[in-house]
């Protein structure tokens, strides 16, 4: 398949014309994109924690260090499934958000904190 052959004086009409029309008042603001599962990001159903989480979140903690690396090493996951794990750390506020390739913040000082919330959660 060819493209149609377009003349520089048809597209110096084109430019023109589009530059001459009416901007809108003010921006155009799109709508946010609802994945069909419902809201995205945090929000996950008690039922989808892996069942690696409270290990997870215990190795997270020992060692002060949030990263998908660490618990691949740690518990010889693949990279996917760690990756999952930490969103999900992320979501229930253990370890902080994404800082570039700095390993996330961990917001529990110790293992007995931990599993005190771990337990208001129905976890342990």
């Amino acid at each position: 398949l060819q493209c149609g052959f377009v003349d520089t004086p048809e597209v110096e009409e084109i430019c023109e014309f589009v530059g001459n029309q009416r901007a809108y008042p003010s921006a155009f603001l799109l709508p946010e994109y609802v994945p069909e599962g419902g809201e995205g990001g945090g929000d996950f159903e008690m039922d989808e924690i892996d069942p690696m989480f409270v290990d997870s979140a215990r190795i997270v903690v020992t060692n002060q260090q949030g990263s998908a690396s660490l618990l691949q090493r740690k518990l010889k996951l693949g990279y996917n499934r760690a990756g999952r794990i930490v969103d999900q750390l992320e979501a229930m506020g253990i370890i902080g958000s994404f800082q570039g390739s700095k390993a996330r913040e961990v917001l529990f000082s110790d293992l007995e904190s931990l599993d005190e919330f771990l337990r208001t959660k129905g976890l342990l």
